[in-house]
């Protein structure tokens, strides 16, 4: 009975350890974001782009399933980008704050810097549900895109 109690003991004491480690780490664990620092200045974090947007229309053009990218905000300038790399499924973490904009096409902008990618700035705003975001390319093209939101990410 007494090597009983031991082996109870030391089992619910990997139980408890095990429970322990599980609670000190997450998935979303910012303290591992050191490449994404937020800029000196003036910015805020939108609450209004919180959640997840899929693309629906780039350009006036409507985007089907396969060639969608989906934006998750998380808040506090955290986030995902989720894309199709030749068919294949890909996600990257995203950085991101906003910014008054005085450039006569929307109040706001939105600085995102992706895992992977250049940062990039981009007009936005809201209109009929759907999140709208405009930027220029470096060769000069304005680019619109129009997000709707959605529930969650397909993957």
């Amino acid at each position: 009975m007494n090597i009983m109690k031991r082996h109870f003991a030391a089992l619910l004491l990997v139980v408890v350890a095990l429970l322990a480690a599980g609670g000190l780490t997450s998935c979303d664990d910012y303290d591992d974001w050191g490449w994404y620092d937020g800029p000196s200045g003036d910015y805020f974090y939108d609450s209004d782009l919180d959640g997840a947007w899929e693309l629906v229309q780039a350009d006036g053009i409507p985007v089907g399933p396969g060639s969608t990218n989906y934006l998750d905000f998380y808040g506090d300038g955290h986030g995902m980008y989720y894309y199709y790399d030749n068919g294949t499924p890909v996600s990257e973490r995203m950085g991101y704050f906003c910014q008054y904009s005085n450039n006569g096409t929307s109040r706001y902008q939105v600085n995102v810097r992706y895992e992977y990618g250049q940062p990039t700035t981009m007009n936005y705003w809201f209109a009929g549900g759907s999140l709208w975001m405009q930027w220029r390319t470096g060769g000069g093209r304005v680019v619109t895109y129009v997000y709707r939101p959605v529930s969650y990410v397909p993957w």
